[in-house]
């Protein structure tokens, strides 16, 4: 069920069919080499969630572009938001859905590079208590082993390039393909022998945002891929509907915030 598509007596009768449940699919706006386009991870997220909640009652949320997307302000097209807007924006709308009666709210990313904020988000929501909860979803996509020819893939790649072409055929410029592969240029390769993560991470191996050999994509790979991860969502939500611990948990938690004890 697609939030903005409902009436207000549908939203009403959506949220209670869900049983409180509501999904954010959240990506960007970023350079996907030269073939994709740059709404491509929220087109993936928005799709996903879309299919999922057909099979197991979900309340959609709008596709959600307030990522972060710092690794790409270097290429035409990529929007940046400032990271205190990306976090305050993010606790509005959750608000909001809780004010609404979504008590469970699972935050699904099209974006490799919301790795790291979204779960200190969800971390951080134990600042306050909340009527609702919050969980970072990353459904396992079972079954797909073999469906690629490439190794090497994560942004515009073989994988992402046929998942567009099963979702979104029409804009996808296979024509466009870069020529020549892209290894990764390991640039930061004794650095992270090291153990150190610095700013540069992604853009030392891929800064012209192309992974591997997108030439090899097809939309049967790309059917495989999406319905796989499709499946995945479908378990997670199932999950976090019959989830009867976390509540009970945060509220134990919390309550030995406001009067630490030793529990020794």
């Amino acid at each position: 069920m697609r939030w903005e598509n409902l009436t207000v007596p549908d939203f009403v009768e959506a949220v209670e069919k869900c049983q409180g449940v509501g999904i954010i699919p959240i990506g960007v706006i970023e350079a996907h080499a030269s073939h994709l386009p740059l709404g491509t991870d929220i087109f993936e997220a928005h799709w996903t969630a879309c299919r999922a909640a057909e099979r197991e009652p979900a309340l959609v949320f709008p596709a959600y572009p307030y990522g972060i997307n710092h690794e790409s302000a270097h290429l035409p097209g990529a929007i940046v938001f400032k990271r205190e807007l990306v976090f305050s924006l993010l606790q509005n709308v959750c608000d909001e859905m809780g004010r609404h009666g979504v008590r469970k709210i699972i935050l699904l990313s099209g974006h490799g590079g919301n790795r790291h904020f979204l779960p200190l988000f969800v971390q951080t929501l134990l600042e306050e208590d909340r009527n609702y909860c919050v969980y970072y979803g990353t459904p396992r996509a079972e079954g797909t082993d073999g469906v690629l020819e490439t190794k090497e893939t994560g942004h515009a790649c073989e994988a992402e390039t046929s998942t567009s072409l099963f979702i979104n055929r029409e804009l996808v410029k296979m024509e466009d393909v870069p020529k020549e592969p892209f290894t990764s240029l390991r640039r930061s390769e004794e650095l992270k022998k090291a153990g150190a993560y610095s700013p540069m991470d992604w853009y030392a191996m891929y800064p012209r945002m192309y992974v591997g050999d997108a030439s090899k994509a097809t939309a049967e790979k790309g059917r495989a891929l999406a319905e796989a991860r499709v499946a995945g969502l479908v378990k997670l939500v199932r999950a976090v509907k019959n989830d009867a611990v976390t509540e009970g948990l945060i509220d134990e938690f919390l309550q030995g915030v406001d009067e630490p004890k030793n529990p020794w």
